[in-house]
């Protein structure tokens, strides 16, 4: 955004700077023309004195004044607009950073092992943005919905989240609720990112093999499917109460093998360069 607002002053501040090039270049052309015409000398000529068509040409170098000078104004005026919007922007997005602070430190509280989990997907999400080279907002929202994706785990009960041995059917289908919940917590926060629905869809598979919605390619924003390739690495690749860490190399494979399947295949190959070319390690 910031962007587009420098390029519209820089518009703006050429209008002003061509009206006024163009009164200097007409005073002067209507001067040599009345030089020509006259035989009249042309320093009194270009600074009005002796000249006939004075009054005509000041009338028109004021018209061209003024319209220079309502260009400057409206610019003035409109950057002072957009420079209040910048501001509630970013008051907007320091209120967002803190109601997800609490969540996060909520959900801490209760399970250590998913907000450990977060923040680590979160910075694999913005890393895999960054390499696929989206625009930075779309990466600050990625990296917000990823230090919340499982805040939707407060729902569900502790000695479940915590338990050293395989879930069960049922607990896993409680397990599962979770991106829903989520989405339920955070559709109402004010915010300049989709974060309600990246969390609702952030366990959703391009094949439609996901939950809780079954949705299929496209129809998964691009922040979730970054964040739902960040969030298998991240969990295959740590330590969980009911199996020991699997590995970075397990995770990449799982990545490598269903890219186009499970996964956004742009997505799994950023993710992939990152780790393979460039050196990327989870912190």
């Amino acid at each position: 955004m910031q962007e587009k607002i420098n390029s519209q002053r820089v518009f703006y501040g050429s209008i002003f700077g061509v009206s006024l090039g163009l009164s200097a270049i007409f005073w002067v052309v209507d001067s040599i023309l009345t030089v020509i015409s006259t035989n009249s000398s042309f320093f009194p000529t270009l600074v009005g004195i002796e000249t006939r068509g004075f009054g005509q040409r000041l009338i028109v170098l004021c018209f061209l004044f003024i319209f220079a000078s309502h260009v400057q104004y409206s610019a003035r005026k409109r950057r002072e607009a957009e420079d209040k919007l910048q501001q509630t922007l970013e008051s907007l997005k320091r209120a967002v950073g803190t109601t997800i602070q609490v969540l996060v430190s909520a959900l801490e509280s209760k399970d250590p092992y998913t907000a450990g989990h977060q923040s680590r997907t979160a910075d694999l999400a913005r890393a895999i943005a960054a390499e696929m080279r989206l625009a930075q907002d779309k990466i600050d929202g990625i990296y917000m919905a990823g230090i919340v994706h499982d805040i939707g785990k407060i729902s569900i009960p502790t000695e479940i989240l915590i338990k050293p041995t395989k879930l069960t059917d049922i607990e896993f289908s409680l397990i599962k609720q979770h991106s829903r919940s989520g989405y339920e917590m955070l559709k109402d926060v004010e915010s300049p990112w989709l974060l309600a629905e990246i969390v609702h869809q952030h366990h959703e598979r391009i094949n439609g093999s996901g939950y809780p919605r079954s949705l299929k390619g496209d129809e998964i924003l691009i922040e979730a499917r970054i964040l739902s390739v960040a969030d298998v690495v991240e969990a295959m690749a740590s330590h969980r109460p009911y199996r020991p860490a699997l590995g970075i190399d397990a995770a990449l494979r799982e990545i490598e093998k269903n890219k186009g399947i499970l996964y956004d295949e742009a997505v799994a190959d950023a993710c992939l360069k990152l780790f393979h070319e460039k050196g990327y390690k989870l912190a």
